[in-house]
């Protein structure tokens, strides 16, 4: 009966992984195939918020699509970036869902 128990709980601890892990897989094509169709480019502004996370360095920006503005990241290298806080960059965004961004180089 215990035994039993412990099976049924592993089986459904692994069923419900294995539908997260599909779930991040499956929304990330989505959003690659959403920016891919409905790619936009817009200037964006460096913002002051550089950060570190798993010894990744990213930096933040913003830019405006008509009266909204948006906020995205993306991956800076210390050793080669060149740009700083108030630089312009190239970002692409999907044109149906504006949160959906990245700096053009990352895409």
């Amino acid at each position: 009966m215990r035994k039993n128990l412990k099976n049924t709980v592993l089986w459904l601890f692994s069923i419900i992984c294995g539908i997260f892990l599909a779930y991040l897989l499956i929304g990330g094509i989505i959003k690659k195939r959403s920016l891919d169709k409905n790619l936009e480019y817009s200037k964006a502004i460096v913002t002051d918020h550089f950060y570190t996370i798993r010894y990744t360095d990213y930096f933040s920006y913003k830019f405006s699509v008509g009266e909204n503005e948006y906020k995205g990241s993306g991956k800076h290298y210390p050793a080669s970036d060149t740009f700083s806080v108030g630089d312009t960059i190239i970002v692409v965004y999907d044109g149906s869902n504006p949160d959906n961004n990245k700096p053009k180089r990352d895409y």
